[in-house]
């Protein structure tokens, strides 16, 4: 059986925060598949690539941070709908994408560009995920080979002459994170991450890119990291802030399934907005 693979892609710079535009890559004989993730700008169609994958590219810039006022009821369920089940535009819903809730690891690879204070941030960051989903676990690999998630830090002349399949075609930005999916559920992510990005953003651009490959994209609400555009408010990049825990439980409850909209999930969201 032949299994249909789509690419997203989507990425963040850190400088002035605003949505700069999307951009769609369709094979030949396919029609463009968009996905749920999300941003503003304006969508651009480009040549077939030679994989035959679809690829969604979605840049942000921003400067700021993000505050961890407690949320309402209704904007955890307002940010777990925005985030997981509109798409780029919020123009149109779609359903959930996310890793199987029976695949008990998530192997992630650090490929170049490796830092001591990265690799200990990304361990935070581990923790942190790992403690908002029972299901699956994040570790670390040092085979490349078996890895589900590769996060490499290098030139994006580098990065592409590696993975063809998952280029980065905006060079401005600081981060990009391509998420491959069969039907509805990810099969393998990689986050691109600029190695000129600043040192004081470097741990926000990794926890921002890497919850993108858990199947979020973009969201207003300047409580959560996933906000497009981040300015005059505090977020502690080391951590998740009480909006972003509670979309990030709603998205790992088995309940919640690859396929699913949200008619078919609203009781599960309002059961974790209630908390």
């Amino acid at each position: 059986m032949k299994l249909a693979i789509a690419v997203t892609s989507i990425s963040f710079l850190f400088l002035m925060i605003s949505c700069k535009k999307t951009q769609e890559v369709a094979p030949k004989t396919t029609t463009t598949t968009t996905n749920p993730t999300n941003s503003t700008g304006t969508t651009t169609t480009n040549p077939t690539n030679s994989t035959g994958t679809t690829t969604t590219t979605t840049n942000t810039t921003t400067t700021g941070t993000v505050n961890n006022t407690k949320p309402t009821s209704q904007e955890i369920y307002d940010a777990f709908v925005r985030l997981a089940l509109k798409n780029s535009s919020n123009t149109q819903s779609v359903t959930i994408r996310k890793w199987a809730s029976t695949k008990a690891q998530i192997k992630i690879y650090w490929d170049g560009g490796r830092t001591t204070i990265l690799f200990s941030a990304l361990d935070k960051l581990m923790a942190d995920m790992n403690s908002l989903n029972k299901y699956n676990k994040m570790v670390r690999t040092e085979v490349a080979s078996e890895a589900d998630i590769i996060i490499n830090r290098v030139d994006a002349a580098t990065h592409n002459a590696k993975y063809a399949s998952y280029k980065v075609t905006n060079t401005g930005v600081q981060g990009n994170t391509f998420t491959a999916w069969s039907n509805t559920e990810i099969m393998k992510a990689v986050v691109w991450l600029s190695p000129t990005a600043p040192a004081s953003v470097q741990n926000g651009v990794l926890r921002h890119e890497l919850t993108h490959a858990l199947g979020l994209g973009h969201i207003e609400n300047t409580k959560s990291i996933m906000v497009a555009v981040m300015s005059g408010v505090n977020y502690d990049f080391n951590n998740y802030s009480t909006l972003d825990q509670r979309v990030l439980q709603i998205l790992a409850d088995a309940r919640v399934k690859q396929g699913m909209n949200e008619a078919s999930v609203s009781a599960v969201i309002k059961e974790y907005a209630a908390k």
